[in-house]
């Protein structure tokens, strides 16, 4: 019997955190219908975070997939929540595409801060990126292979690159008003680590003229005004204080 889910865990060098990333998936609860796949580049070599993801997916069993970082976790109760959304998507308004929420957490896994990522606005495939973290986003089989993976010419932005091309291909997404994710900053986090900003700015211009975007700094000022109108900007505020120092395992989705 395949499993419902397939998550790919990509590991290179020396993780500190991985046992707790690996504890987070196994705390889900949901035994045979998760298969974790360890895609580690030390012992099979890959050109970068987004080939390693690649490889890992095409060993993949499961119906929807998904990837965690060695450093980051997946929150209590999160693909419980994705699974009842799955079961909830049928017929005319079936899903192949789901997303939640962020939470920043610092490197004893205190919670520092919160992105809502589950939703964006009709302009966003058209005129700007789609912003919404990679281990926080679940999608399925058919999606992955239709698009072709991930692009290895993007190391930090390739997650951004595959939700805008499934944005203007149509494909229905769903979003969940729930935590999903926890992001752990740290001095090695290749994300947030300033020493690759430079790259990290290069590939944004790459991003942009690749889909075409049209004023992107434009664009995501008025989404923040559409965030304060429609609410999400304060209540990402109360949701960061009322979380701020607590620790990622008592954060249920």
């Amino acid at each position: 019997m395949k499993p419902l889910f397939s998550c790919v865990v990509p590991v290179k060098g020396a993780r500190p955190y991985m046992e707790e990333s690996l504890e987070s998936l196994s705390a889900q609860g949901l035994n045979d219908d998760l298969e974790i796949i360890v895609q580690d580049g030390d012992v099979e070599p890959d050109r970068g975070q987004s080939d390693a993801l690649n490889k890992g997916f095409a060993k993949a069993h499961g119906e929807w997939f998904f990837w965690l970082n060695a450093d980051d976790v997946l929150l209590p109760g999160a693909l419980g929540k994705v699974q009842g959304a799955i079961e909830r998507s049928t017929g005319r308004e079936c899903v192949e595409w789901i997303a939640g929420n962020t939470m920043y957490m610092d490197e004893r896994g205190l919670v520092t801060d919160v992105r809502r990522d589950a939703r964006w606005y009709p302009w966003y495939s058209r005129r700007m990126s789609v912003w919404t973290g990679g281990p926080s986003a679940f999608f399925s089989r058919h999606l992955w292979e239709a698009a072709g993976g991930l692009d290895v010419n993007f190391r930090f932005m390739m997650d951004i690159d595959l939700w805008t091309r499934w944005a203007r291909a149509g494909d229905r997404f769903m979003g969940l008003d729930s935590y999903l994710w926890g992001f752990r900053i740290h001095e090695g986090s290749q994300t947030m680590g300033g020493e690759h900003e430079k790259e990290k700015q290069e590939e944004r211009g790459r991003l942009q003229e690749k889909h075409g975007f049209v004023c992107p700094g434009f664009w995501r000022n008025v989404t923040r005004a559409a965030q304060i109108v429609d609410g999400s900007w304060l209540r990402r505020q109360l949701d960061a204080r009322r979380f701020s120092g607590v620790d990622w395992r008592k954060c249920r989705a």
